[in-house]
């Protein structure tokens, strides 16, 4: 099991999602879970089982599904999705339960269907389903996963406490042991009825084989020996003919070489006057190649003269525009001076009073204050009369409503009250009934599916027992065949005069006829079909036999009538009293709205007239303020000595002034734009004129190192024309056409080495066979006679052979049946002896002897491989053992081995053989006995330890995490371990009222 993404919603601390992310937490193998006591660390061990098995040992004991108070108490929803893999398979799981009221207002806590899937696709969306799923991959249960895979508060040390007929239930569950119970039991006795069935067919073979008697052997044999005896004569006759034949066949292959060497040596002659102007072409390349380096110096000097001129011309068009352009620069630079003369004296003309335009502004804002006040003052007048008149209205109306309230108050009480209690304990009859007609309808959906199922097994019972009886009779009239074909084989050798092995008969009138050959093969296929066929039946009947006590169970369901007729009664009952109680409810809701809307009217009229009140009071504290404030703005405006009091006189003089300030601020800002343009040119002018001084040196260099190029040009191009001369050259262009590539070099080269090797080859080869043949002649009439004579002798051979291999097979045949026969029967014995194996296997298997022994020894493996990491964390002091009561005991090897029960271990020796143990468990623990698990999880106990323990705890944790590529997490709040363990999450405890716990990956 490999974990991979888990969200968590409303789960105790958790108030609002969470999401752990196992891939990128587990990237460093180890990874721990901190944060404070009661930040919700452990929550996210529950969140995993909760997934899994919807249950949360750890905060609910032995029970486990009292859900309720797992929930965070702000959230409505607890929800936990949790992915993960099994091997090679996703897996995706999603648990919610939600918390709903009903019209009573009665809190119910409700659990929705929770939705398994299996590499994206549904496999489960029932709460049954789901757990029948988890079963069929998981296989083991809540306590087995809490004590091996992930050990939460609580549960850390109870495999090392389990007494030793606990412990072994556990191992067997875990380990999957079971199926070396009964279901070996059951294959050992198929085992043993397919022996005895060999064992028969064995017997039934050996009957069939027929007489292979010792006398028919012999006299088979002494006809072979004077066969191959003459055989052996025809071949030393040929033998000394062949002798002479392969002399001349080697003379006649040496004369044919000869031939083929002189022809080859003649097409090499015509080929040499080629081979030698190759030679030529080599030797004029060779020469051109020296000239090589010179040429490419030549043509760079000449390709550097033309980038020199190329600058210099560059450099000479750049300044003589540069010089052009400062002219310009030039002029420009006067005519932004004239005009900024012209600016200034305009500057001069603008200049405004700004303690005049001052006092303009400040009249202009008093008077047109003065006359807004004077306008505010009127209007609020006029709403205090407004509000006085509304007042008076609302006391009216507010006497009248009041009256009213009473009156229908009195015809509230006077209303009739119905029986609450009958109308309750009806309903609550009513739904136990239709609990138990859901229960009877679920019992008879299931009655009918178990006769559906029943009615399908028996069908295809049925068509197995045809299709077995048809393989049966394919088999039987396969070995009537293969008796048939016995028979032809012995009819063969019988000997008229001589008796039958079969019949004892010495007349043969009708002796068997020959069939076609039988494959065994086929014979083999259809055993074994027939084999699978049979298991298939008994598999059926199995199930046929646990569906029929099922539905024996399940036939009692006559109350479901009676049950569904009192549950009418009793809902026409509360029908008739909720008809009732409807009426009454409706009157007393149409009083009751009235009185509302009576008690809305009265409230709003008390408080609109406070309101108005309110509002009468702050208008005449405004009128007061509006009074005083106009008398301040008229001693402002007299406060000024302003030539008019009028707006029209101030208003034009200040827009005047206005105006004036405004044209001089525009000339202002003209003046320094016009500033930084002129700066800006006489920079422009300074950058081109130092520019040009830089180019003219540059044009100066330029031009010396172009005619030092062409001097150096001009030396080499006439000395390599001189040396060109001197080697048979015409130009530079003749040298370059007789300098070849490489591949055309080689192509030369091997061309000329192949023709000499030829050469010396052929000439060698031809002095070799002259040699060998020695002046010898090849006389061709003999050759054809010995030829002759050879095919004459070798027909009589291939004759003689075909004769004695015909003998041959028949004495293997007759030796091959003796030996089928002989061996048949050493398998019979075997077969018997591997029998008396199996019936006291069977006897061993009995009363599950075999799973004691396997758990036991399951249990001893675990206690010696944390026996091992117990000796490496305390230096070789602790060892740990299994009594014959299968409880774990503690060796002291610094205490003379003195030997005590681990009950009075400390606290931190608990912890640490509880960690090996559980280290050792999860090594060995496979899921469904086949998935090997990639994941172990523990919570609690790292406190106890010093830092030296802690230490060799965490390296033996890293050395696990590295030899057995598992992932390990741990949960604590010891900060010396946070330290140690670089990938981690930090979980921030919750803060009441304003959020839930919150994870971090760090």
């Amino acid at each position: 099991m490999r974990p991979i993404r888990l969200e968590i919603t409303g789960l105790q601390s958790f108030s609002k999602k969470q999401v752990v992310d196992f891939d990128a937490l587990t990237t460093l193998g180890l990874f721990g879970i901190f944060g404070e006591t009661g930040s919700g660390k452990s929550t996210i061990l529950d969140a995993m089982i909760f997934a899994i098995f919807d249950e949360i040992p750890r905060t609910m004991g032995s029970k486990g599904k009292n859900i309720r108070p797992c929930l965070n108490q702000d959230s409505n929803t607890l929800e936990v999705y949790f992915k993960f893999a099994l091997g090679k398979d996703i897996f995706e799981i999603t648990r919610c339960y939600k918390k709903k009221f009903s019209r009573k207002g009665e809190e119910k806590f409700e659990q929705s269907n929770p939705i398994l899937i299996l590499n994206g696709d549904v496999i489960a969306d029932t709460v049954k389903n789901v757990e029948s799923k988890i079963n069929e991959f998981f296989g083991i249960n809540v306590n087995d996963f809490t004590r091996s895979v992930v050990l939460p508060q609580g549960k850390f040390s109870e495999f090392l406490k389990l007494k030793g007929a606990d412990k072994m239930t556990m191992l067997e569950n875990i380990f999957d042991l079971e199926r070396y119970g009964t279901k070996m039991s059951e294959k050992i006795k198929i085992r043993n009825n397919k022996l005895k069935e060999e064992i028969t067919s064995l017997e039934n073979q050996i009957k069939g084989k027929g007489d292979c008697s010792l006398e028919t052997i012999n006299n088979l044999k002494t006809t072979l020996t004077t066969k191959e005896e003459e055989y052996n004569n025809l071949l030393s006759s040929k033998k000394e003919l062949s002798q002479e034949y392969n002399e001349l066949k080697e003379l006649k292959v040496l004369f044919e070489k000869l031939e083929s060497y002189i022809y080859e040596l003649q097409r090499l002659d015509l080929d040499k006057e080629d081979i030698n102007l190759c030679k030529n072409i080599l030797s004029k390349h060779e020469v051109a190649q020296s000239f090589k380096s010179i040429i490419d110096e030549i043509t760079n000097l000449k390709e550097s003269i033309l980038n020199n001129q190329t600058s210099l011309l560059k450099s000479k068009n750049t300044l003589e525009n540069l010089n052009s352009a400062l002219e310009i620069l030039k002029e420009q630079e006067k005519e932004k001076q004239l005009e900024l003369d012209k600016l200034m004296l305009e500057l001069d003309n603008l200049k405004v009073d700004y303690t005049e335009l001052d006092n303009l502004r400040k009249g202009d804002q008093y008077i047109r204050s003065l006359k807004f006040k004077e306008k505010l003052l009127e209007e609020t007048l006029k709403d205090s009369d407004s509000i006085s008149s509304d007042l008076k209205s609302l006391y009216e109306k507010l006497k009248i409503d009041s009256v009213s309230l009473e009156s229908e108050n009195n015809n509230l009480q006077n209303l009739e009250k119905i029986d609450k209690e009958k109308l309750i304990s009806l309903e609550n009859e009513i739904k136990k009934l239709n609990t138990d007609i859901k229960l009877l309808e679920e019992k008879l959906k299931e009655k009918n599916k178990l006769e559906a199922e029943i009615k399908k097994e028996k069908a295809l019972k049925d068509s197995i027992v045809i299709e077995l009886d048809s393989y049966l009779k394919k088999i039987e009239n396969i070995n009537k065949q293969h008796l048939e074909s016995k028979a032809f084989e012995i009819s063969k050798n019988l000997i008229h005069g001589e008796s039958c092995p079969v019949c004892g008969s010495k007349d043969h009138p009708n002796p068997a006829k020959e069939i076609q050959s039988i494959d065994t093969s086929i014979l083999d296929e259809l055993s074994k079909t027939k084999e699978q066929l049979e298991r298939t039946i008994v598999e059926i009947d199995t199930k046929l036999n646990y569906h029929l006590e099922k539905l024996s169970e399940l036939n009692e369901l006559d109350n479901i009538d009676n049950l569904k007729n009192e549950l009418q009664i009793k809902e026409n009952m509360i029908g008739d009293l909720k008809v009732k109680e409807k009426e009454l409810l409706e009157n007393e809701k149409e009083l009751n709205n009235k009185i509302s809307t009576l008690k809305s009217n009265i409230k709003n009229y008390s408080s609109n007239i406070a309101q108005k009140e309110s509002e009468l009071n702050k208008i005449k504290e405004k009128l007061t303020i509006y009074e005083k404030e106009i008398l301040e703005e008229r001693e402002n405006i007299s406060l000024l000595k302003l030539e008019s009091d009028s707006l029209d006189f101030i208003s034009s003089r200040k827009t005047l002034l206005e105006n004036m300030d405004r044209e001089y601020r525009e000339v202002s800002n003209k003046k320094e734009s016009l500033d930084i343009s002129l700066r800006k040119v006489r920079d422009n002018i300074f950058k081109d004129f130092n520019t040009i001084q830089t180019l003219s040196l540059e044009v100066i260099s330029l031009e010396e190192k172009n005619n030092h190029l062409k001097d150096t040009y001009n030396d080499k191009k006439e000395w390599l024309k001189i040396e060109a001369t001197k080697n048979g050259f015409l130009s530079i262009e003749d040298i370059l056409k007789h300098i070849l590539e490489d591949s055309k070099i080689n192509i030369l080269k091997d061309k000329i080495s192949l023709y000499e090797i030829d050469s010396i080859r052929y000439q060698s080869l031809k002095d070799e066979i002259i040699k060998s043949i020695d002046n010898r002649v090849f006389n061709k009439e003999r050759w054809n006679e010995l030829e002759e004579k050879l095919e004459a002798l070798t027909t009589q051979e291939q004759n003689l052979f075909k004769e004695i291999t015909e003998h041959k097979g028949d004495l293997n045949r007759l030796e091959q049946l003796a030996q089928e026969s002989k061996e048949l029967l050493e398998k019979i014995d075997k077969l018997t002896l591997k029998q008396d194996d199996i019936i006291i296997l069977q006897k061993k298997f009995e009363g599950r002897k075999f799973v004691k022994f396997l758990a036991r020894k399951k249990l001893d493996y675990i206690a010696y491989e944390a026996s091992k990491r117990l000796q490496k964390i305390t230096r070789g002091r602790y060892i740990l053992t299994v009594d014959n009561n299968c409880d774990f005991n503690i060796v002291d090897a610094f205490n003379s081995n003195f030997t005590r029960e681990c009950s009075t271990l400390s606290g931190g020796e608990t912890f640490i053989v509880s960690l090996v143990l559980a280290l050792a468990l999860s090594s060995q623990l496979q899921l469904k006995g086949k998935i090997q698990l990639e994941f172990f999880f523990l919570d609690e106990g790292f406190g106890t330890l010093d830092a030296t323990l802690l230490d060799r705890v965490i390296e033996i944790l890293e050395e696990i995490r590295w030899k057995d590529a598992m992932k390990i997490g741990i949960i604590s709040h010891v900060e010396d371990l946070k330290i140690r363990i670089p990938r981690r999450l930090e979980v921030t405890p919750a803060i009441p009222g304003e959020s839930g716990s919150i994870i971090k990956l760090i």
